[in-house]
């Protein structure tokens, strides 16, 4: 269980206090203050009630008394639950369920004032409060700040990355509510790129400046992001299929044609000819492969002249553009696929397929394009 001085310090910080702001206002001297974060020393009796009322806290949690909080927060959630039936449909949707989930929440974080879960919430019930309730400019704002402070709390004391994340999204949110752009553009950019997280949020605030064309630019490369990740997740169950046992081999053939028709759909859209050199060769390869493992080389032999008729089209094509390096980059790829082919078949003793014509011919017709 955290000391006294612990749950001091993690509470003004919560509050966005520095040690002199607390100090200020319980009047007493930054010393004091440090002495009871550090466990030096415990406050006079008489500056609990006032200490607990300045931090928002009950004197229990203050001194470590006795709670149960997975108790209190299961009977929480019932209560919230009961609140918020049939809330999850606009036309029934009763505003004033959102303060009290508001007022709920804020109680349990009386209590448990580390609780970031549930401040997470408490942050969604004053959101929804200043966007649907008609309550007066001075309410909202006040409930605006309170939201401000929550969120901020999360983001400076929360160890949950993805709390962290949720927090700081909401706080992007919370900020174009009042046209804060400096302070959303500076919040979004603390957020990851990874999966298009920050650029969502990205979209949000160029969106809310009427900046139509720099949320078309995001909003086409979060869709490529995308794509790419939908690519990636595919060729991963095609290649555990394909690795799992000769049972599953039809089904590794099912997956590699749907990565295929997958990365040309993408490339007809997107024209991003990595979405080629990345999965559409190696989808064409690893099915070659598969074909051969069985012995089926006719299907073989379709799916790698297919493979070089590919990288043929693509290597003028980007020649045309000028695009040396990634042209070249085309050419080598094939060889890469091929040696595969090859190290397969060293491995089961079989030429077969080398010493075909049509694999020979495959061959020469990349080699001589220039």
């Amino acid at each position: 269980m955290s000391s006294f001085g612990q749950r001091l310090k993690a509470i003004r910080k919560g509050m966005q206090l520095t040690q002199a702001d607390l100090a200020e206002k319980l009047m007493v001297s930054v010393q004091s203050i440090s002495k009871w974060e550090c466990d030096n020393s415990m406050p006079d009796i008489s500056q609990i009630l006032p200490l607990s009322a300045v931090l928002g806290v009950t004197t229990d949690f203050l001194l470590g008394g006795g709670s149960d909080e997975k108790t209190d927060r299961e009977n929480l959630y019932r209560r919230i639950e009961e609140i918020n039936k049939g809330i999850e449909k606009v036309y029934l949707r009763n505003d004033d369920a959102y303060y009290e989930s508001y007022v709920l929440y804020k109680d349990h974080i009386k209590k448990y004032p580390l609780d970031y879960e549930i401040k997470l919430k408490l942050a969604d019930s004053l959101i929804r409060c200043i966007y649907y309730r008609s309550d007066s400019k001075e309410e909202k704002d006040k409930f605006y700040q309170e939201a401000v402070t929550v969120l901020k709390s999360i983001i400076d004391c929360d160890n949950d990355a993805t709390r962290l994340i949720d927090a700081l999204q909401t706080l992007v949110i919370l900020y174009l509510y009042n046209n804060d752009f400096v302070n959303a553009e500076e919040t979004a950019k603390a957020l990851p790129q990874k999966s298009c997280i920050r650029t969502s949020m990205e979209i949000e605030i160029y969106s809310k400046k009427n900046d139509h064309e720099k949320c078309i630019q995001l909003s086409e490369s979060a869709c490529l992001e995308a794509v790419h990740q939908y690519l990636w997740a595919l060729a991963v169950r095609a290649k555990r299929l394909s690795l799992f046992d000769i049972k599953k081999k039809n089904e590794a053939l099912t997956a590699w044609y749907t990565l295929i028709n997958e990365a040309k759909s993408g490339y007809k859209t997107f024209h991003d000819i990595k979405i080629k050199t990345k999965w559409l060769y190696s989808a064409f390869n690893n099915l070659a492969n598969d074909y051969i493992s069985i012995s089926e080389y006719d299907k073989a032999f379709e799916v790698i002249e297919e493979l070089s008729d590919t990288l043929i089209l693509d290597f003028k094509m980007c020649k045309d553009k000028g695009d040396h390096a990634t042209a070249e980059e085309i050419k080598s790829n094939f060889r890469f696929y091929l040696n595969s082919c090859y190290n397969l078949q060293y491995e089961n003793n079989d030429n077969t397929i080398t010493n075909d014509p049509r694999f020979k011919k495959c061959v020469m017709k990349v080699d001589n394009i220039d």
